[in-house]
């Protein structure tokens, strides 16, 4: 029988170390541990949305792989087709961020999920799903990891797979001019393309956010939608341009948010919802997780891509 999946998505993931004793990993003597990635973010959002998800992740051959798996295990996601390599499981290490600015630091240079190629997609399973979903992050960890996005995006539009792509600039993975032209040259012929107004500005060139909207719209994007933190969102979707105001909360943890947002957005257009409902329900998941400490959404809850009544808790 064939997996049929409603989203599919593939990228790195880090086991991630929190500081929980205090706000600085120079200090710091205790530590949760659990997975990360932004891949990995909407994965667990769009799972929590009711969802049929198909991640695909590299791990190492290492016992911190075994736990990473066994974190998705933990909220449901099936792990027996994650692929173990020789190289090392990465991580990421920060403070909690209660009272001091968030610090993070990387150990992930040819990390497992680094080595991603095309021939590691699960092709058949990507040809038959409803959505994939991909970013800029993938494109950046490696030249094989960029190959692999590139023949992944060919399948999905080959089989009419719906497509979107998370801007995701990390400038500890690449220069400015490097992103810029790697992604411009990968951004045409997508569904939906989402990322902050920084990196609107990076990517495609222009101080004007009116303008990049309309440069992404010409490549043959659907949706466009253009966050700025907290402050009104801005979309251009099928030619009409709307702004929306994100819910607003207090802030305790804001890594993971965005993912959440796209994850919730994308999950609702899956479930049939319109472009508005969408943005309003991924707008809602972005605050819950930005409102708690954590990478994963596993405070709200949904059905077929759309939140229940009385969904988020926390």
């Amino acid at each position: 029988m064939v997996n049929k999946p409603d989203l599919f998505t593939f990228g790195e993931t880090l086991a991630l170390f929190m500081t929980t004793d205090t706000d600085s990993v120079v200090t710091a003597k205790s530590y949760s541990m659990t997975a990360a990635g932004t891949e990995a973010n909407v994965a667990v959002a769009a799972h929590q949305l009711g969802l049929n998800v198909y991640f695909q992740t590299k791990l190492g051959p290492d016992e911190l792989g075994d736990a990473v798996r066994d974190k998705f295990l933990e909220v449901g996601l099936a792990g027996d087709h994650f692929i173990r390599c020789d190289n090392y499981t990465g991580a990421l290490v920060r403070n909690h961020g209660g009272t001091q600015p968030f610090v993070n630091t990387y150990l992930r240079r040819c990390s497992a999920g680094s080595t991603f190629s095309p021939s590691d997609i699960d092709e058949q399973v990507l040809a038959n799903s409803k959505w994939m979903h991909v970013t800029g992050i993938s494109v950046a960890i490696s030249e094989s990891s960029k190959d692999a996005v590139v023949h992944a995006i060919d399948i999905a539009r080959k089989n009419k797979v719906g497509i979107s792509f998370d801007l995701n600039f990390r400038k500890k993975l690449w220069s400015e001019a490097q992103a810029s032209t790697a992604l411009k040259a990968i951004i045409k012929d997508l569904d939906v393309v989402s990322g902050g107004v920084d990196e609107y500005e990076i990517i495609f060139g222009s101080k004007d956010p009116e303008v990049n909207l309309a440069t992404v719209a010409a490549l043959g994007i659907k949706t466009v939608i253009m966050t700025a933190g907290p402050e009104e969102m801005r979309i251009l979707h099928d030619g009409k341009r709307f702004n929306f105001s994100p819910q607003k909360v207090k802030l305790v943890d804001p890594v993971g948010s965005g993912d959440a947002f796209i994850s919730g957005t994308i999950s609702g257009l899956i479930g049939g919802l319109s472009i508005e409902e969408a943005i309003a329900q991924g707008s809602k998941c972005g605050a819950a997780v930005a409102a708690t400490r954590g990478d994963w959404a596993l405070m709200i809850t949904g059905k077929s891509g759309v939140l229940t009544s009385g969904a988020i808790n926390g």
